[in-house]
């Protein structure tokens, strides 16, 4: 079953940074409180919770997008899948969708454990954690880091190489703010950069749209491969 072979060629990264994710505030939280480097634990995890999510889930989806599609369209895999009874794209949304998977629990399992943390340490983790500013900014994470996962899996799949993959997705992720500054400085037009309002649309509305984006990106790297010579 060709889900269970996508989850089999994945599950010992998922499971690194599931670890990790579970691991890392709790941790952080109790070395703070056990050395007294500041007098409210909780404080600390709050105040690391989000840059700690994102450093977390970029990794994963750097990873887990470079890896989901080279075991699936490296020369020789892709020679022996292309020539099976199903569609090349059923092969490039699987893998994806198994991906995008393991990431959002990943990201889940590190906010479920992040405020069981700040639960511990402080009396109102729910307001806290959750109020409509930080609720943004944790939605600005997850859709920032699948727009990465989309672009590292579309591009390793297109290239058919995990490096070159991974050196493309982080080379645009990495560039785009920069080519927005330089167009914003010598034009005076503000180019919206991942995941920012685009224009006067609402947030939810741009929130949408860049979703879409991340799932344009699959879409292309489907067309390309549908095309590709085995």
């Amino acid at each position: 079953m060709y889900l269970w072979k996508c989850w089999r060629d994945t599950r010992g990264f998922f499971f690194i940074f599931l670890i990790i994710a579970s691991a890392i505030m709790p941790v952080a939280a109790a070395v703070t409180e056990g050395t007294h480097l500041m007098a409210d634990p909780g404080t600390i995890a709050l105040s690391t919770m989000l840059p700690t999510m994102l450093l977390i889930l970029n990794g994963a989806a750097l990873g887990l997008g470079a890896i989901g599609a080279i075991h699936e369209f490296s020369e020789n895999t892709a020679h022996f899948l292309f020539t099976k009874p199903r569609s090349r794209a059923y092969f490039v949304w699987i893998g994806w969708a198994v991906g995008g998977v393991e990431l959002l629990v990943v990201g889940l399992v590190n906010l479920s454990v992040g405020w069981l943390t700040l639960s511990h340490y402080s009396q109102h983790p729910h307001s806290q954690l959750f109020g409509p500013l930080k609720a943004q900014r944790f939605v600005d994470v997850f859709v920032y880091c699948f727009l990465v996962y989309s672009l590292t899996y579309a591009f390793t799949a297109v290239l058919r190489n995990g490096l070159k993959g991974l050196g493309a997705s982080m080379g645009i992720m990495f560039g785009i703010p920069g080519i927005a500054a330089a167009i914003r400085v010598r034009w005076k037009f503000k180019v919206p950069v991942p995941v920012e309002l685009i224009g006067s649309l609402p947030m939810a509305v741009s929130i949408l749209v860049w979703i879409s984006i991340g799932l344009l990106l699959v879409l292309a790297a489907q067309l390309v491969i549908e095309r590709a010579e085995i």
